[in-house]
């Protein structure tokens, strides 16, 4: 049988027909190909097909760590592969190591650019009436991993609620232990907040707030506005 280049349509048909029963004589008389040749494909199709499903998964899970991965091919695909043999072949896959991007799961495209859109035309002032009000919280251990894969040219993202971190300037502070409620949130605004703030459009007159679920209340709503002050619910950048 003489040398000659198969397109991969006819490459793809011949294992699409091969996984439906047909029998393997009868597929390379049909096509003119060797048995020999649709082990080949069969090899490279199935390799393929299982670097495409580790790219996904990394694009779902990027920050896994390599045993993970090694568990799940063996329990999902029955293959077993040791962590140093993984490492090799993901980067020659292009799935390289790199330092995670976390994004912000609440995040909302449309939201935040209609936020911007508001900020561009809505107000007009120095910067010096926006109050931004956020919680963040602290324990003694840090889960979130740093490192995770994705393929060569891309940035590794991990989606995860954000937590910001210390900023000057403040203007009001409280500690509580455990987690904040709405009605401890408004007592905050009401009684430490609100007595730093001016009227609107004056300096401090407008309350920036993310999306968190304690900040949707009609009483902090009309606290706020009954103070003469703007309320801005906007969703995390």
């Amino acid at each position: 049988m003489v040398n000659r280049r198969i397109s991969n349509n006819l490459k793809d048909c011949a294992l699409r027909l091969w996984n439906h029963g047909w029998e393997l004589a009868d597929i390379c008389e049909a096509f003119g190909v060797s048995e020999r040749s649709c082990y080949r494909w069969r090899r490279i199709f199935e390799e393929c097909a299982l670097l495409m499903a580790i790219e996904d998964l990394f694009t779902v899970y990027s920050d896994l760590f390599l045993d993970e991965v090694c568990t799940w091919l063996a329990v999902s695909h029955d293959i077993v592969v040791s962590t140093s043999t993984l490492s090799r072949n993901l980067k020659e896959a292009g799935l390289t190591c790199k330092i995670l991007r976390k994004l912000a799961s609440e995040r909302d495209e449309a939201r935040r650019e209609e936020f911007k859109a508001s900020l561009r035309n809505d107000f007009i002032g120095d910067g010096s009436e926006f109050v931004v009000i956020d919680e963040t919280s602290k324990n003694d251990r840090t889960y979130a991993r740093h490192y995770g894969r994705a393929p060569r040219g891309h940035r590794a993202q991990l989606t995860d609620v954000f937590v910001q971190g210390d900023r000057i300037g403040y203007i009001a502070a409280h500690v509580v232990e455990g987690s904040l409620n709405s009605r401890e949130f408004y007592d905050f605004i009401a009684e430490d907040v609100l007595p730093h703030m001016s009227p609107f459009p004056g300096e401090r007159s407008i309350i920036v707030l993310d999306n968190c679920r304690i900040h949707h209340s009609e009483d902090l709503v009309d606290l706020v506005e009954s103070a003469g002050l703007f309320l801005s619910l906007f969703l995390p950048l």
